[in-house]
């Protein structure tokens, strides 16, 4: 399976904190490489983008937001890795 940059930097930094909850705000940041405590302005355009790749990630990777295998949605929150 082939993932775009966007999509396998998403799937890392929700592997390396598994269980811990990223919001949209912190994956933006990720993807930006800027440092985990700054708290730079992040747009909502930005943070709907996230969900497009997260939505194409899911696809890629056979998972389905109802119930999901590997990426669980906290809602109102943000993502994590189910296990």
């Amino acid at each position: 399976m082939d993932l775009t940059r966007t999509q396998f930097d998403i799937l890392l930094v929700l592997m390396e904190n598994g269980r811990t909850v990223q919001t949209k705000a912190d994956l933006v940041r990720r993807l930006r490489n800027e440092p985990y405590s700054t708290n730079s302005y992040v747009s909502p355009g930005e943070e709907r983008a996230v969900e497009v790749h997260l939505g194409n990630l899911r696809k890629r990777l056979g998972d389905s937001s109802r119930n999901p295998r590997w990426i669980e949605t906290v809602r109102g929150v943000g993502y994590r890795m189910t296990q």
